[in-house]
């Protein structure tokens, strides 16, 4: 009898380790379904369905973007780490639900174990402003005021636990200076605050701030990511400033479920890669202010858990709490 277990056991095991290849082979055999799990409309939505077009072109099967926002993404996230691991529902993980969340809240996921990282799509900066005529023209000139009166500069964002906010706790972590955050109803109302005088500098996205710039209202000191931004590529980026490995702002990428088979997932990094990577697609995101961000699985599941370890350490020192 228990011959006959074992017997059945091996059997099955091998019908698993069949069936993979195939199943990848014949993928995809019917529509893919990419979760937004921020609003519509937004550059998840755009930037998916861009992709999603070229992906459909190249697999012979529809890919139907639908949106289920909430929970600043987790929604979204929790349902695709919740389904079949099968190819056929994917996510557009944005960077709070995917590393920032986990920190201020306990999620029904954990982003590292029940998904799994295909590719990066995009990268997106966001701004230092300050006023043209005040004291501040550079990030040095930032730090040295910071460190000589500690506690009386004033920073806005459009929020508490926002990427604008986490970007200058990051800053102040990594530099030792005392900011006092000032969370405001958006970016405008910030960036607003800062050509009135009422703060110092804002931490805001590119939305809206290119024209304030261009008619010499609003100065951009630094941009947060690693690259230059497009648009405004004479703002250097704040590693370049002065903070060496600083790097902040928002980020989209596509996760399947985990245990969705990795000849599937090599499969769609290959067709996502290729598609950010097409001329017009480039121009189209640079066009809206991101930065295409093709990657490999390894490349994106090592950034994330990366990400998730820098913000948990920014957010227990500053003991941000979300209600």
């Amino acid at each position: 009898m228990l011959h006959a277990t074992w017997h059945h056991t091996v059997l099955a095991m091998l019908s698993v380790l069949i069936a993979q290849p195939t199943m990848a082979q014949s993928y995809p055999s019917r529509p893919i379904r990419v979760i937004v799990p921020l609003a519509p409309g937004g550059s998840a939505d755009v930037g998916g369905r861009l992709v999603g077009d070229k992906v459909s072109q190249a697999l012979g099967q529809p890919v139907l973007v639908e949106s289920r926002p909430g929970g600043g993404g987790t929604v979204g996230v929790n349902f695709v780490a919740k389904s079949a691991p099968d190819g056929y529902t994917l996510v557009i993980g944005p960077a709070g639900a995917m590393s920032i969340n986990v920190s201020l809240a306990k999620l029904p996921y954990d982003p590292v174990k029940d998904l799994a990282p295909i590719s990066g799509m995009t990268r997106s900066t966001l701004f230092i402003v300050t006023s043209p005529s005040g004291p501040i023209g550079s990030v040095k000139d930032l730090l040295a005021q910071a460190k000589s009166k500690p506690g009386a500069l004033n920073f806005g964002t459009p929020g508490i636990a926002t990427a604008q906010h986490l970007a200058g706790e990051l800053l102040k972590f990594m530099t030792g200076i005392d900011m006092v955050h000032v969370p405001f109803k958006g970016s405008s109302d910030a960036v607003t605050a800062v050509m009135g005088g009422q703060i110092q500098i804002a931490i805001v996205g590119p939305a809206g701030i290119a024209p304030q710039v261009r008619a010499g209202k609003l100065r951009v000191i630094a941009g947060t990511d690693t690259r230059r931004a497009p648009g405004l590529a004479d703002a250097p980026t704040v590693a370049e400033a002065g903070v060496p490995g600083y790097t902040a702002g928002g980020w989209l990428s596509f996760f399947a479920p985990a245990g969705t088979p990795g000849e599937i997932v090599a499969r769609l990094n290959a067709e996502i890669v290729r598609a950010l990577k097409m001329p017009d697609v480039t121009e189209r995101i640079v066009a809206s202010g991101e930065i295409p961000d093709p990657t490999t699985p390894d490349e994106l599941g090592r950034f994330v858990r990366s990400e998730i370890d820098k913000w948990a350490k920014v957010i227990k020192n500053s003991g941000i709490r979300i209600e």
